[in-house]
């Protein structure tokens, strides 16, 4: 009887241990921060092609200020843009990238979604863009992020009608 007791805690009690490691205290201003979102039932997706096109202020203006629920979705991780600050390139870079959301998200407290898209450059053309990207894949990953977070509202970084893609008032257009 004393062998079976033994045996039993020897396995118990390492799964015990384990579980209980895992168990983190919220802070009292996340608590708060979610009392106070439940009044609230919006809420907003912020979709954009890289992780450089996100405007963090609104971004933290909508959950600290407004308690909406907030998520960010990139298309690509950044992996085919410019690197100022270092060597790092392709697929590097991305990860790199994608670290500087998730610690971002982490700050502003919005979500994080990707897609599977892959960053090949700058394009302002969507039929450029679609020579590189697999239309349907892509489009599946922005459908299945908006049936997962269920935004009543979704801000796009550049519209569609857009025809400069500049997030600055241009001389060409009036839809900035």
């Amino acid at each position: 009887m004393f062998k079976r007791l033994t045996a039993l805690f020897t396995l118990c009690f390492p799964i015990m241990f384990c579980a209980a490691q895992q168990v983190r205290p919220v802070k009292s201003s996340e608590i708060y921060r979610e009392l106070k979102t439940l009044k609230h039932l919006p809420k907003v997706l912020y979709l954009a092609a890289h992780p450089d096109d996100e405007n963090t202020g609104l971004l933290s203006w909508l959950i600290n200020e407004q308690n909406v629920e907030t998520a960010y979705l990139s298309l690509t991780r950044g992996d085919g843009g410019q690197n100022l600050l270092g060597t790092e390139q392709g697929a590097a870079l991305g990860l790199i990238r994608t670290h500087e959301l998730l610690e971002a998200r982490r700050l502003d407290g919005a979500q994080q979604f990707f897609t599977r898209a892959i960053d090949f450059g700058f394009s302002k053309n969507t039929n450029d863009t679609f020579k590189q990207w697999d239309a349907d894949s892509i489009t599946a990953d922005v459908v299945w992020v908006i049936r997962k977070f269920r935004p009543d509202v979704i801000i796009c970084r550049f519209p569609p009608n857009c025809c400069c893609g500049s997030w600055t008032t241009c001389r060409f257009c009036s839809c900035c």
